[in-house]
């Protein structure tokens, strides 16, 4: 059996994560989160290292959104039947 390096797998985080805007530590949980609207939600986000705060959007298109609405119409049980 012979090691082929460039044939290994990336390794990948077990949970998402995003660094910190200031300091670049790794930010696993916002402090809070609010829905915005129907497509956009805003996370606040707060770093133990340094202190800083910040915010971020998260924007969904609204072709994925009808995309997921009829996949979940589709995939509904009515368990009052």
């Amino acid at each position: 059996m012979s090691y082929h390096p460039n044939k290994t797998k990336k390794i990948v985080p077990s949970r998402p994560h995003i660094p910190c805007a200031q300091c670049s530590e790794s930010l696993f949980m916002p402090e809070w989160s609010e829905y915005v609207d129907e497509r956009r939600v805003r996370h606040l986000w707060e770093c133990e290292a340094c202190d800083y705060t910040f915010e971020t959007i998260v924007s969904y298109d609204a072709v994925a959104d009808s995309d997921f609405r009829l996949r979940a119409n589709r995939n509904y049980i009515d368990m009052d039947q």
